[in-house]
């Protein structure tokens, strides 16, 4: 069973298939970002699998966080953070199924949270993806 691969699978196909989607910094690969050219990065956040349904063909409910961080130019405004934050929360909106190796993931929320500064000269948004997917119990 690769149910965590197949989550995490299916959340960044999903962003990996966004039009006008910017360059990504992906989980485990190194990626150097140019100051002045606006980025994201995609982390998966798993959060508790729990029991769905009782009985030999019970299901799991597993859930979490696939957070998108999207980096622009710090002093630069924030008019372009915004509109790709924008972009990339309706490639996620509520109620979405995306489905990987026959593994559905069903979007639970979307939304922004606060931007920040940080100390390597980058605006930063973080958009929260909320969602659940289930999956046999695990015996």
């Amino acid at each position: 069973m690769s149910v965590f691969l197949d989550i995490s699978a299916a959340l960044d196909d999903n962003l990996n298939n966004m039009a006008g989607k910017p360059p990504i910094a992906w989980e485990n690969y190194n990626y150097e970002p140019s100051l002045g050219t606006l980025y994201a990065r995609a982390t998966h956040l798993p959060a508790d699998t729990t029991q769905a349904s009782l009985g030999d063909s019970g299901q799991d409910i597993n859930s979490g966080i696939y957070q998108i961080d999207v980096f622009a130019e710090a002093g630069q405004g924030k008019n372009e953070a915004y509109v790709m934050a924008d972009l990339i929360a309706d490639q996620f909106k509520r109620g979405t199924d995306l489905t990987y190796n026959g593994r559905t993931v069903t979007i639970r929320n979307v939304s922004r949270q606060p931007a920040a500064k940080n100390a390597d000269g980058w605006y930063q948004i973080p958009i929260e993806i909320l969602y659940y997917s289930y999956t046999d119990a695990r015996t």
